[in-house]
Parts: structure tokens; C-alpha cells; sequence
């Protein structure tokens, strides 16, 4: 039998995204689906803008036209099924893309605020991506320029979420007051950048061999290195330093996205769970690269073991009515990725 709209979303999820899956069942029920279509549409932008079977005109008025089927043109979910019919269907995320329209069913149906905030951000995503979309002819080692444009770029891929799910929890919840919302969106940015720079540490080596890097020009000239030679032995030193600056960049932010968990009126318990596992996962993750910056190298991805996944899992649940005992376990964690810094704290 064929799954309805609701269904066909919820089962997309987990094939599209091995972490936010677990973490979005948590939430409560009323939260589950629009945080669903919201992650989704979210994915459906990011496939775009990360194909490599899309020239960067076609990709960057596949953006255009994904734009306007969002805020509701009644003619661009016509125009944008033909326009993608250039992405091939090789894996979940280009299916989910394909399917877009079956996304879009369900998120039509959501009341008009609930729809105002999601198109707001998702808006705000595409278009950034418009900006910084690249194709194969162009992605070759001339990305960003500047930790700025660094920055900016995590700001629309993930900033924007930061603030998209703190719309949510604020549309959702009561417990949420405009006070408590007041003194989150500072730091929602942060939360959603934070988790997009341990994204880029981690893959760092693959991104660079398939031709994509997000390492800045300006932060390899500042160790003397380049995109080509920085995984060669003799220059293990400078990379070393270059990876530390990167991942006291990452901290820096999950610092604030600690802050911003910590505001989350402890009654929502499941929200400061689905907040909390991202964060210690990345945490976890970066002090696994910090034992091993060289690990980097290889072929295969930094994963943290399915045992520390679950450890951390028990420890939210134990944790979550409680931020001194979260901050506590945070602060542990951080003296093993940056003692020197993790003590001046």
C-alpha cells in the first residue's frame, strides 16, 4: 500500500540523515512532523547546491525556482520537477528531491504561522546557497576566501537552522516565553554553525579529494600551506595547528549552543534532548580528531563508536533536568579537546 504524504516523510528521515533521525522521534509529537518537513526541506535545498550532476546557471535557478515553490507560486513546483530532472536518482536525497511535491502536500498543510516561519528560513537558506553554489568546472579549490566567507557560508547552511528550530520551539511551546526566546536567538546561530564546523572538520580530507574545500585561503596562507600539499608529512606540523585553530573555532560555538540548551525551560524535556545528543556527538567527535589530528588522512570518515553514541545517549537522559550537571559533563569532555582553554574557563 502507498504510504501517505505524512508517512512518506517520516520514513525519508532516517534515510537521509543518520543523526537528526533519532534525535527528531524524540521531540513531542506535535513537534515531530513540522520539524520533519522543515529538516527535509532544508535537505532538499542542500542536495542542490552540493550535486555535482548540475551545472552552477542551472543550479543556482534550480534555487530560484525552489524559492518561489516555497513561498507558494503556484506554477514552480511544475517548473522546478522539470528543472531537476538533470540530478539523477542516486541516493535518498536525490529521491527525496525528486519527491519534492509529496514534502510540499504536507506542508501545505500546516497553519499559516507554523508556515510563515519555516518559509522564512528556508527561504533565507536557498538564497545564501544561490551565492555560494559551485559546479564541477568551478568548485576546484576556489571556494571561500576568507574566515568570514567561512562564516557567512556556515550561517546559511546552518545558522539559518538555529534559528528555524528555535522558531519552532517557541510556536510550540508556552514554557517558551517571549523572554526566554529573547535570549536564544543570540545564541541559535551558534548552535546550528557549531555542528555545520565539526561537519567540515571531519570530512575535510574527503571534501578535498573530490576537489570541494571549505578551508579558507586566507587561513592557509596564516600557516603556509595549500590545498594540495596540506596532507603531506612534512608540513604535519602547520596542519596540526591549522586543524587546532578550526576546532577551537567549532568549540567556541558549542559553547553558546551549550548556553542556548541551558535556557530551554527544563518541563521541555524532550526539546533539550533532541538539542543535547547533536552537540555531545560533535563534542565527542572533535576530541576523537584531537586525539588523532592524522586520523584526518584516511579514507575513511572520523566516526565516534556506536558504544560512546550510546553512552552519551544515557547521559542526556540522566542530565537533562539538570545544567549543572550537563555543563559538567560539556566542561569534562572540552578539558580533553582544549585543556589549556577548557581551564581558563
Amino acid at each position: 500500500m502507498t504510504p501517505t504524504n505524512e508517512e512518506y516523510c517520516l520514513g525519508m528521515l532516517p534515510k537521509v540523515s543518520r543523526t537528526f533521525a533519532p534525535t527528531i522521534r524524540m521531540l513531542p509529537a506535535a513537534l515531530e512532523l513540522p520539524v520533519t518537513v522543515a529538516y527535509l526541506m532544508c535537505r532538499i535545498a542542500d542536495t542542490i547546491e552540493d550535486s555535482e550532476h548540475i551545472p552552477l546557471r542551472e543550479k543556482q535557478a534550480i534555487l530560484d525556482t525552489y524559492v518561489r515553490l516555497v513561498r507558494g507560486e503556484q506554477s514552480a513546483l511544475e517548473q522546478f520537477l522539470r528543472r531537476i530532472e538533470v540530478l539523477p536518482r542516486n541516493s535518498a536525497d536525490d529521491e527525496l528531491t525528486h519527491d519534492v511535491g509529496r514534502v510540499m502536500q504536507v506542508f501545505n498543510g500546516f497553519s499559516p504561522v507554523l508556515r510563515k516561519h519555516i518559509i522564512f528560513w528556508v527561504v533565507e537558506m536557498s538564497m545564501g546557497m544561490q551565492k555560494y553554489a559551485q559546479d564541477k568546472k568551478t568548485r576546484a579549490f576556489t571556494f571561500l576566501r576568507s574566515m568570514k566567507e567561512l562564516d557567512e557560508y556556515m550561517y546559511y547552511v546552518a545558522g539559518t537552522v538555529g534559528y528555524l528550530l528555535t522558531a519552532l520551539f517557541s510556536f510550540y511551546s508556552k514554557k517558551i516565553t517571549p523572554a526566554i526566546r529573547q535570549k536564544l536567538e543570540p545564541l541559535a546561530e551558534s548552535f546550528g554553525k557549531g555542528l555545520q564546523m565539526v561537519n567540515i572538520i571531519r570530512d575535510m580530507a574527503t571534501d578535498l579529494r573530490r576537489g570541494q574545500s571549505y578551508i579558507p585561503d586566507e587561513l592557509l596562507e596564516k600557516y603556509k600551506l595549500d590545498r594540495k600539499t596540506i596532507f603531506d608529512a612534512e608540513n604535519a606540523d602547520r596542519a596540526e595547528q591549522l586543524f587546532n585553530e578550526l576546532i577551537q573555532k567549532a568549540v567556541n560555538h558549542l559553547d553558546m549552543a551549550l548556553d542556548y540548551i541551558l535556557l530551554i525551560p527544563k518541563e521541555e524535556k524532550k526539546i533539550r534532548l533532541f538539542c543535547m545528543l547533536p552537540v555531545f556527538w560533535a563534542m565527542r567527535t572533535l576530541q576523537k580528531i584531537q586525539e588523532n589530528t592524522l586520523a584526518l588522512l584516511g579514507h575513511e570518515k572520523v566516526k565516534i563508536p556506536r558504544k560512546m553514541i550510546r553512552r552519551e545517549y544515557v547521559m542526556a537522559m540522566f542530565n537533562a533536568y539538570s545544567n549543572r550537571l550537563t555543563r559538567r559533563h560539556y566542561m569534562n569532555i572540552k578539558r580533553q579537546i582544549l585543556p589549556a582553554l577548557a581551564a581558563e574557563a
